[in-house]
């Protein structure tokens, strides 16, 4: 809808489509948090139908003529720029004058700026379509005949209705077929981040399937239909209702903030959205996360009440005895995950009734019945999802309420903080049967643990104490250690889960922010694992975790990273012997090497091996190793630029290797070539040669145009040997670019840390922040500045944010210890990404920021 017409536009119009715009308009300026949403869409949708009936009535329609509102507007809901979706049904004898009646009604709505569909059709024309097409069926069945000729709509109608009245498993069946499809495309509104209100999984559209599945099992049809079938629980209508209520509201805040009929909730709306429906901050909890909390709560009603609906009408709800005590209530839950099955309205009638204390004292009988719970897997985890939803759980698990329906700020996370234990749960469970042979080493994990039982209580509270205040892994280990406590589990149960809880990060962590290569470093590592089996533990976690984290948490070279680490800790574990250990893989990598290289001369293959620092070759893969020969083997030119590229970790990334004459500053010049280049690095490892060859292994991607070829290669190196040069200012350029781009949606905490415990020889420098664009370029600038060897970069991109960690020396070669040193590093850093923070930008939207 445009925002109103000029007093010359309003001359073209009818007076009726006039009045609507002005009443249109008061309604959308009187929104406040106060209304009932469904108040407001049923008033709008009573402006519309009274401007309709006029304009019907003005085109002088031949009798057995009907309008019929379809969709929204038949229901009597429409939200501030929804679609008007109307139907002109006719007997088919005069077509030409029907078509004119509908042109009198359509063309002034479309001047106006509404967006109107519409169909013309008979009522043969009405069943066939039906028939062929789901949403057509759907759209009648929500139909309301506006004016004109209503026999001519109860006729059609009915028609519609013995369509799915006939079959009606299969009219349910095909809802729900639709349904999976639309939630793959557009995911779930309690699990998103930045969810599609309508469309999603616990959105408006499955709360209008109930209404259909109604129509075509219930009569009346309605919720009340369906409770009168045994379908729906009076709890769960009166569930379903607020979370209409609610949906609608957010939906009509949305269209009215942006302007634009868009039903998904981006990041950089919610703190508006949350601020017009009268969200405020509360302690531990923004007015931002408060919407999204109430969004995610209200969604997971819906998208439970209407699975457990379509369930029970498909397959027959599920009637465990239910003995009214807390272990009574458990078992009942093992049970219903044992069978795979749903709960009556019935059942879920007498758990409410029997009166849980809070908490609820843990027996051998409850222990049991939870763990029974958790074994139970996928299953386990949609029985754990019921009793959240009713509020059970949290009687059993009090330290499940402050993290209940808690969205992550982080975009690497897909779901809230509840979920994503859930989703690890289900992701445990599937590590420990046989759903996952596709990691021989987590097979080989699985089989080294005896304690299943811990696996999963670590999975579920891995992260329990996160909730948005301090380091959240210190917190989930004290807040799991008092649950683990209290459930009066078997000591080698609670101490591993507790271990797994305590350390979960170690493994990850290690592997994507320290120089693994590193001795010392993995005998740290070791020394806090201490046996095979909590080594496994963790193993299987960080894959659980990942699983349920996102994609960008577990890609090919993180899980590479990782893996690797784990084979180094369990070398040690089993032998006792890193120096022997290191020196036989040294061994072996050679031998493969020189394979590779059976066409190249021995001594030449000889005196590479002596140039190359011995974390090179116990890091870079062998094949790779082969193809850097060419260009370390002759000497370099003081401004020689050499490169060589390949496929990367995963689809749409690659691997460029840069050889260049090493000297302070290289690596950020590098880093600035790539921004300019228009390059996002991914990770980064730093080596040099003993005569002083920089040797640099990235893998990156396009920022914006994702295909790179090799025109790109030849700008980046163009513009290194001129940084190299002296001849351009890569700060300007860096800046320059910068401008031209949006900045970041999301902001994260800037977090800057010298390290002295992570290596023997070096100091590791940690940077956490916002990922932008030329960031890499900024850090290592800085760190040149301050006459920083940078020798090792760890660099990790999770979607918005990073985590680098560089190991430097000072000008004389040594660790930085110095605490007045140390002062003057994290404050240059920090000084330094607070300003590009504050640095000016392009609106945001466009596109996502990279390094």
């Amino acid at each position: 809808m445009s925002e109103g017409p000029t007093p010359s536009e309003m001359a073209k119009r009818p007076e009726q489509v006039a009045r609507l715009l002005d009443r249109l308009r008061a309604l959308n300026l009187a929104y406040s948090p106060g209304h009932h949403g469904r108040w407001s869409a049923a008033r709008r949708a009573g402006l519309f139908d009274v401007c309709l009936r006029e304009l019907f009535a003005e085109g002088d329609p031949p009798a057995g003529v009907a309008m019929v509102a379809l969709g929204g507007h038949g229901r009597g809901e429409l939200a501030p720029l929804s679609d008007i979706d109307l139907l002109i049904l006719h007997p088919g004898d005069r077509p030409a004058e029907v078509a004119a009646v509908a042109e009198k009604i359509l063309y002034p709505l479309w001047d106006a700026g509404f967006a109107v569909g519409h169909a013309v059709r008979t009522v043969p024309e009405c069943t066939a379509v039906a028939v062929e097409r789901l949403d057509a069926a759907t759209a009648m069945l929500d139909g309301r005949v506006l004016t004109g000729d209503e026999a001519v709509w109860r006729e059609a109608h009915a028609s519609v209705l013995r369509l799915v009245r006939d079959e009606p498993w299969a009219f349910a069946g095909r809802l729900l077929a639709d349904a999976h499809e639309r939630h793959g495309r557009f995911g779930s509104v309690s699990h998103l981040i930045e969810p599609d209100v309508k469309e999603g999984a616990g959105g408006l559209r499955d709360v209008c399937s109930l209404g259909w599945l109604a129509a075509a099992v219930a009569d009346p049809g309605g919720p009340e239909g369906l409770e009168a079938e045994g379908l729906l629980g009076a709890a769960e209508r009166q569930a379903l209702d607020a979370a209409q209520e609610f949906l609608v509201r957010v939906r009509s805040a949305l269209h009215l903030a942006t302007g634009r009929a868009t039903d998904r909730l981006y990041l950089d709306q919610q703190a508006e959205i949350a601020h017009s429906l009268g969200f405020a901050d509360e302690p531990g909890l923004r007015a931002v996360d408060g919407l999204m909390r109430a969004l995610s709560e209200h969604a997971r009603q819906v998208e439970h009440v209407v699975a457990n609906a379509f369930n029970r009408f498909l397959e027959g709800g599920s009637q465990p005895e239910v003995v009214p005590s807390p272990e009574g209530v458990l078992r009942a839950f093992a049970s219903l995950a044992r069978e795979r099955g749903v709960m009556s309205p019935a059942t879920l009638d007498l758990i409410d009734a029997v009166e849980l204390p809070a908490p609820v004292e843990w027996t051998e009988g409850v222990c049991e019945a939870f763990l029974e719970i958790l074994r139970a897997g996928e299953e386990g985890v949609r029985a754990l999802e019921a009793m959240d939803r009713i509020g059970v759980l949290e009687r059993f698990l009090p330290e499940w309420a402050p993290i209940r329906c808690r969205p992550q700020r982080d975009p690497y996370h897909r779901y809230t903080v509840d979920m994503h234990l859930l989703q690890a749960l289900g992701g445990m469970a599937r590590l420990l049967g046989d759903a996952e042979r596709d990691d021989p080493l987590a097979v080989e994990a699985a089989g080294l643990v005896s304690d299943g039982d811990a696996l999963l209580l670590g999975a579920l509270l891995h992260d329990i104490g996160k909730t948005g205040e301090g380091n959240h892994v210190p917190a989930s280990a004290r807040v799991a250690a008092e649950a683990l406590d209290r459930m009066g589990l078997p000591e080698p149960t609670r101490e591993l889960a507790a271990f797994m809880v305590a350390q979960h990060l170690l493994l990850p962590d290690t592997a994507t922010r320290r120089d693994i290569g590193d001795e010392d470093l993995v005998l740290d590592v070791a020394a806090k694992v201490g046996v095979p089996e909590r080594l496994a533990a963790l193993y299987l976690l960080a894959v659980a975790d990942a699983g349920a984290t996102g994609p960008l948490a577990w890609t090919p070279w993180r899980a590479a990273l990782v893996r690797e680490l784990v084979t180094k800790v369990q070398r040690v574990l089993e032998r006792g012997d890193m120096g022997t250990e290191t020196a036989e893989q040294l061994a072996e990598r050679v031998r493969t090497l020189r394979q590779l290289l059976a066409t190249e001369e021995p001594g030449e293959v000889d005196r590479f091996l002596l140039r190359m620092p011995r974390s090179y070759v116990l890091t870079v893969p062998p094949d790779e190793i082969a193809a850097h020969v060419p260009l370390v083997r002759k000497p370099i030119g003081a401004s020689e630029v050499r490169t060589i590229s390949g496929q990367g970790s995963r689809e749409g990334t690659f691997e460029l290797t840069v050889v260049a004459a090493d000297r302070p500053g290289l690596l950020s010049w590098i880093a600035g070539a790539f921004t300019l280049a228009g390059l996002s690095i991914l990770s980064a490892k730093v080596f040099t040669t003993e005569d002083g060859v920089a040797v640099d292994v990235f893998e990156v991607e396009g920022l914006f145009e994702r295909d790179v070829g090799e025109e790109r290669w030849r700008d980046f190196r163009s513009t290194l040997r001129k940084a190299m040069e002296g001849r351009l200012r890569l700060a300007h350029g860096v800046a320059e670019k910068r401008k031209r781009y949006p900045a970041p949606r999301d902001e994260f905490p800037i977090e800057v840390a010298v390290h002295n415990d992570a290596s023997d020889f070096f100091s590791v420098v940690e940077v956490g922040t916002t990922d932008r664009i030329g960031l890499l370029f900024e850090v290592t600038r800085t760190l040149q500045e301050l006459r920083l060897d940078v020798r090792l970069a760890k660099v990790a991109t999770y979607g918005s944010r990073v985590v680098d960690a560089f190991y430097v020396r000072d000008e004389l070669g040594r660790k930085v210890e110095e605490a007045q040193r140390i002062d003057e590093i994290e404050g240059a850093l920090r000084a330094r990404l607070e300003g590009l923070s504050a640095a000016p930008g392009a609106p945001p939207a466009l596109a996502p920021s990279a390094s």
